[in-house]
């Protein structure tokens, strides 16, 4: 066995197991980064990061080549993957620290807005929050008046259907046909009555000035659970739900928690570290 390795479907030839590869030259990261460089800058240092990225596709290439290696056979091979993966994972730790050190820069901006304008918004919230119910009693009173206003005119209007009808009735027992036609007609004005009266109305608030938006009563749906159980078998199919499950039960065994093995086994497995 070797360490040669076939050619990955690229015009380059045959390369020896890759370890470590080698940090980029400083001229190929100001090449790339030219390359690279957008009308407005990153609010990162672009070159720092051009750096990592030319490493991490050489890392990358890297891998694939380990890839194509299929099955470790040797002591020698092992050796040289522990290399890889720990420089692998030295790079991993440089961006991750890069990460948050740029990251804490923009964090500590954000945080200094965030104490400016919280503050603010909590104060405009609380004043909203606190006339809204207000505003709401009045339009549970206002829509309660129309309410009863609209009932009102529905049992008018009924009964000057029943008249209408009455009237048309007793016109035709004595063939009066004038009193049919004026029957009909108040009739008709009975029926437009009593659909204006069933047509659902609502309490608005307007704006005085004509700038703010109209309020009214609406309708929040929200769920009373009675049943847990029966809940969780409603959504038990759910993907959501069974990861949250999953991780809660990882967490509980990895901090001892025991379980009877009708609710679950504890599964080991043995993975590089």
């Amino acid at each position: 066995m070797t360490d040669q390795l076939p050619d990955r479907g690229h015009n380059m030839p045959p390369e020896l197991l890759p370890v470590l590869p080698p940090e980029p030259a400083a001229e190929a990261v100001s090449t790339a980064v030219e390359s690279l460089k957008p009308r407005v800058l990153p609010p990162y240092d672009l070159t720092i990061h051009t750096a990592f990225k030319l490493r991490v596709d050489a890392f990358a290439d890297a891998c694939g080549k380990w890839r194509d290696l299929k099955v470790i056979q040797t002591a020698e091979q092992a050796e040289k993957l522990t290399d890889f993966i720990s420089g692998a994972r030295g790079i991993a730790k440089q961006i991750e620290e890069n990460r948050k050190a740029e990251k804490g820069i923009w964090d500590a901006k954000g945080a200094e807005v965030q104490k400016a304008y919280v503050g603010l918004m909590d104060v405009m919230t609380r004043a909203i929050e606190t006339v809204k119910p207000l505003q709401a009693d009045w339009l549970k009173r206002e829509q309660d008046r129309i309410d009863a206003e609209k009932a009102e005119a529905a049992r008018i209007a009924s009964e000057k259907a029943e008249e209408a009808a009455r009237l048309a009735a007793e016109a035709a027992a004595r063939n009066d046909v004038a009193g049919e036609v004026e029957a009909e007609r108040l009739a008709k004005d009975a029926a437009k009555e009593v659909k204006a009266a069933a047509r659902p109305t609502s309490a608005k608030a307007g704006s005085a000035s004509g700038g703010g938006r109209a309020m009214a009563l609406r309708t929040v749906r929200t769920a009373e659970i009675h049943s847990f159980n029966a809940v969780y078998m409603h959504f038990r199919e759910d993907p959501d739900v069974r990861a949250l499950l999953q991780s809660k039960a990882n967490a509980a065994i990895r901090s001892g928690v025991e379980f009877d093995s009708k609710i679950l086994t504890v599964k080991t497995e043995r993975v590089a570290a």
